[in-house]
């Protein structure tokens, strides 16, 4: 799945609003397999998901054996972290851990997760969109925590 968060990284550098045949087209050229193309796209989609509802700040997120096998432990701290100061909400680390989950890593480092993240902040239709640009540094690397 690396080949996958590749392409991703590539679409957003270097396309902009073209629709999905001449993005694939455009990946192929630039010598993506159509699996690693397709995955990747699929990996979008879910950005397309509905609403969910937002979650008591004093609740607590048990993680089901599977997420615990797939997110580290320093992963599922920073989330943790994230919500406790207000960087995400309920609903934000549920979309997180869900993107990171599809990617369908061994384990999840931190710095995937600063990737995840800042994508799922970038495509939230709420207030947290305004200042996502803020998370970058001025060489472009994303500063999470």
């Amino acid at each position: 799945m690396e080949d996958v968060i590749d392409i991703i990284s590539y679409l957003l550098d270097h396309l902009d609003d073209e629709d999905d045949d001449m993005v694939e087209d455009h990946l192929r050229a630039v010598g993506f397999p159509d699996d690693d193309i397709q995955r990747a796209l699929d990996w979008m989609e879910g950005f397309a998901v509905e609403e969910q509802d937002e979650t008591s700040p004093r609740s607590l997120r048990a993680y089901h054996p599977y997420e615990q096998q797939n997110l580290s432990v320093a992963a599922r701290g920073q989330l943790h972290d994230w919500e406790r100061l207000g960087v995400i909400n309920g609903a934000m680390r549920e979309r997180i851990i869900d993107r990171l989950l599809a990617l369908e890593l061994d384990d999840t480092d931190l710095e995937t997760l600063d990737w995840v993240a800042f994508m799922v902040m970038a495509n939230d239709p709420g207030p947290e969109a305004f200042w996502v640009d803020a998370l970058l540094g001025s060489d472009g690397a994303r500063i999470l925590h």
